[in-house]
């Protein structure tokens, strides 16, 4: 009797659990759908907000993706981003933010420059206080030649040991765009990598004067080109509307695969190096002031599906020969600014990967590291610097304008003068970055 009890209950067990699996698989869907209809209603309404313009705009992107329902989240919350009105029958979007950031820094006796602005400063100190405001404006309108596109934006900033104030204004780009053709103060064809970390996002970007032409050769495989101004290492300011210098050129060429499952980035430059007010100068391999220097790089970001669905990793490698400013993260560029004194042949390398992972709507993580060579081509002895650096970061958002962050890093950075006084700016050092942030867009 006591066997016949459990062989019942063992089947009404595995029937139970037969029930529970049915409907799991008829209502998990259901609840997707739902969501997914929730989601494409509110989507709807928020077109049918937009300025005709804007609705017109939005009809012919959707027109040309055929797998609009796969785009990632991170691609609709840039669409939504911002204010859309119609200005003087352009497409409009108004962008603005606020942020601020905490960076505490624990490190040995070297002294050395950790802790960088937003204005490109660096400090030796142990904290920092950072205040930003930013705002940007993009028009796009169609005509006969193609898409007519414009952008300005701009910030103030205000950091503890930047020497202001009351702070400072800058102008951190601009552009204007036909077609293919674009024209203004924006970020390098050679960046590619570009991970959400505190310590990047604090440091000026890799930004330049530049004439750039995009086309489209294959489906998925675009060709650009374009000559730029070399790098600068802090913002331009008001007079970066009006200062378009191209004395020193240098001559970049890009190509950009993007597929759902793979995008990958190859670039390279040239430019003529010149260092004929270097002290340095007797020190050369050779008597000529001036060389050729060129750079390449190669970058990929893959998505990881397989851990979550908006799972990434991207990295990105360069090697470069009299243009170190193109090695590194911009940190790296800021604080090298900073600690080389004086500039002469130079060849190196950089490399740098991240891995972003999201848990939910509002907790995501990312997590970095990033390795930097480069060596002084000097007549007697090759001076040369180290940079290991690394990071993680966790970010919340209670609502969806709204960021919090913390991160913490570390930096290892070697410096090996060989004998050749004040090249360098300190000794060999290590830190521990932490930061903490608070953000809201418009």
């Amino acid at each position: 009797m006591h066997g016949l009890t459990v062989r019942l209950a063992g089947a009404w067990a595995w029937r139970l659990l037969l029930a529970i699996c049915l409907i799991a698989l008829v209502a998990v869907p259901v609840q997707a759908a739902k969501k997914a209809a929730k989601e494409a209603a509110a989507k709807d309404a928020s077109k049918k907000d937009l300025p005709a313009v804007c609705q017109a705009s939005s009809k012919d992107d959707d027109k040309s993706k055929d797998d609009e329902d796969e785009e990632d989240d991170d691609d609709d919350d840039e669409e939504e981003s911002g204010v859309k009105f119609d200005l003087a029958g352009a497409c409009a979007t108004l962008t603005g933010g606020v942020s601020y950031t905490y960076q505490k820094t624990k490190q040995n006796a070297s002294g050395l420059p950790f802790i960088v602005t937003r204005s490109g400063k660096v400090s030796k100190g142990a904290d920092s206080n950072s205040v930003t405001a930013s705002v940007g404006l993009e028009t796009s309108r169609e005509t006969r030649l193609g898409e007519f596109t414009t952008s300005v934006s701009a910030e103030w900033s205000k950091s503890t040991g930047d020497g202001t104030s009351s702070g400072a204004f800058s102008v951190t780009g601009w552009t204007v765009g036909l077609g293919g053709l674009e024209v203004g103060y924006t970020g390098t064809l050679m960046s590619f990598w570009d991970g959400d970390f505190l310590s990047t996002a604090n440091s000026p970007k890799r930004s330049a004067n530049i004439v750039s032409y995009e086309h489209e050769l294959f489906e998925n495989l675009k060709l650009a080109v374009s000559i730029e101004s070399s790098l600068m290492t802090t913002p331009t300011d008001t007079s970066g509307l009006v200062d378009f210098n191209f004395s020193d050129p240098v001559y970049v060429g890009r190509g950009l695969y993007e597929t759902d499952d793979v995008t990958v980035h190859v670039s390279g430059l040239v430019r003529r190096a010149d260092f004929s007010a270097s002290p340095l100068l007797p020190l050369f391999r050779d008597t000529a002031t001036t060389r050729t220097g060129w750079a390449a790089s190669l970058g990929f970001k893959l998505p990881l599906e397989f851990i979550a669905e908006d799972d990434d990793f991207t990295f990105q490698a360069t090697y470069a020969v009299d243009a170190s400013s193109y090695l590194g993260t911009t940190t790296d560029l800021a604080i090298y600014q900073n600690t080389v004194r004086v500039t002469g042949p130079t060849r190196g390398w950089s490399a740098v990967g991240s891995f972003h992972h999201v848990f939910s709507e509002q907790f995501e993580a990312n997590i970095f590291a990033s390795y930097l060579a480069l060596d002084a081509e000097l007549l007697l002895a090759k001076p040369s610097a180290r940079t290991f650096r690394t990071g993680v970061n966790l970010f919340w958002k209670p609502h969806e304008k709204i960021k919090l962050g913390a991160e913490i890093g570390y930096i290892d950075m070697k410096l090996d003068p060989q004998g050749v006084l004040g090249i360098f700016d300190g000794a060999s050092g290590r830190a521990t970055v932490g930061y903490l942030s608070l953000s809201a867009e418009l």
